[in-house]
């Protein structure tokens, strides 16, 4: 059975309070609730969050810069939530380190899918697991702690979830379409470059291992190790 969590929305629609409180109490979570940056940093300082929605656009922040706050100090685990749709606005939250980006209007089915994905996880999806390519490189699932040789980096989460479908896809190409489902839940559409932006990032923290991520013309992308790994 899953445990109840406390789920801290931060923004000032109150419609959109309304259909996110109806779907958190629906679940059976403790629904908390930020209207500006300034009352969600109190919020975080005065206890935990299993999960904090956030806004781009908030009275006196925008919602990325709160979301270093919340990464630096309250380690929270965070999705966007935003009328921001374009790709670039996409990237850029997943980048900083958000679990997943929603684009408004949102369905509540669909957001209450969401919040279950990230929340309602088995306890021991939440386990450090260590995943092992070639000699050198090793991934923290949990942690997000990338080893290569003797450097250690973290990586975004969805730099992440990239390089574990990659590894969990060793023996065949992820075009796009199966990239953007794997790491934003979503449909990948024409023009989307979130895919091959995240694959550059992930090459160049992938550098100097016997490890790389090749282009296979026409079907996508395929991590590899080279023969003498």
């Amino acid at each position: 059975m899953t445990e109840t969590a406390d789920i801290l929305l931060v923004d000032d629609d109150v419609l959109i309070q309304l259909m996110v409180e109806d779907v958190v109490t629906q679940m059976g979570h403790r629904f908390h609730c930020a209207a500006d940056g300034e009352q969600a940093r109190a919020a975080l300082k005065r206890q935990r969050f299993d999960l904090v929605i956030l806004d781009r656009r908030l009275p006196d922040t925008d919602g990325l810069l709160l979301a270093q706050t919340i990464q630096a100090e309250a380690r929270a685990p965070f999705i966007v939530l935003s009328s921001l749709s374009a790709s670039h606005d996409q990237l850029l939250g997943l980048g900083l380190g958000a679990l997943d980006y929603i684009c408004k209007p949102v369905e509540p089915a669909l957001l209450r899918a969401r919040i279950a994905k990230h929340i309602d996880a088995p306890r021991e999806a939440h386990e450090d697991r260590v995943v092992t390519v070639g000699k050198a490189v090793q991934l923290n699932t949990q942690t997000r702690r990338l080893s290569v040789g003797g450097r250690t980096e973290v990586l975004s989460p969805a730099e992440s979830r990239l390089l574990v479908h990659l590894i969990h896809t060793l023996d065949r190409p992820s075009d796009r379409l199966e990239i953007s489902k794997a790491i934003c839940g979503r449909e990948w559409v024409y023009g989307d470059r979130t895919a091959d932006v995240l694959v550059s990032r992930l090459r160049r923290r992938l550098a100097g291992s016997e490890v790389e991520i090749v282009t296979v013309h026409g079907l996508g992308y395929l991590l590899t190790a080279k023969p003498d790994a």
